[in-house]
């Protein structure tokens, strides 16, 4: 009977004890969402000015990022690949990484293919670097070991990043 209820006490208050670990979830939810909505715009000029900035720098800046966005959308469209949109889930807890905040927010894009219509689940690793009031965004497709390390010198190692989901198609009928 004791396990039944505290069972019961757990589930009940499990919610808002996510909740409560990541005090920035309005403010995440809100930028993710930014970028969602610019991806589906096809606003490259928003996108690479909210690009985390070394990897703004690392791509030459935000003209040569624009430029790399636009190719990109080019050759998807080319293959018969379209976006369709992109929706945003609940951010994960919070991680102290040297002077930033890092999180992982759930996503799901998905695009529109001659075989019918694709869809992947993966994540967002959000970055702040002035203690949440604004947030830089890479999909953590884009990431490996080596290139956590090159980008985030203090990167929390109890943050895991996940292994990417394999995407799932529903074929046209």
């Amino acid at each position: 009977m004791k396990l039944a209820l505290l069972s019961s006490i757990v589930l009940f208050l499990y919610p808002f004890a996510s909740f409560a670990q990541n005090p920035h979830r309005e403010q995440l939810v809100t930028q993710a969402k930014a970028i969602a909505k610019a991806t589906a715009k096809k606003d490259y000029a928003y996108l690479a000015n909210s690009s985390y900035p070394k990897i703004l720098e690392q791509k030459g800046g935000t003209e040569k990022m624009i430029s790399e966005l636009k190719e990109k959308t080019k050759q998807l469209s080319k293959m018969g690949i379209d976006f369709i949109d992109m929706k945003i889930g609940e951010p994960d807890p919070l991680f102290k990484a040297g002077s930033e905040l890092h999180c992982l927010v759930p996503e799901t894009l998905r695009f529109q293919t001659p075989a019918g219509e694709l869809k992947q689940n993966s994540w967002l690793l959000a970055i702040s670097n002035n203690e949440g009031l604004t947030w830089y965004f890479i999909d953590v497709s884009l990431l490996n070991e080596k290139r956590v390390k090159e980008l985030f010198p203090d990167f929390n190692p109890l943050l895991k990043i996940p292994v990417a989901k394999h995407p799932e198609l529903s074929p046209v009928d």
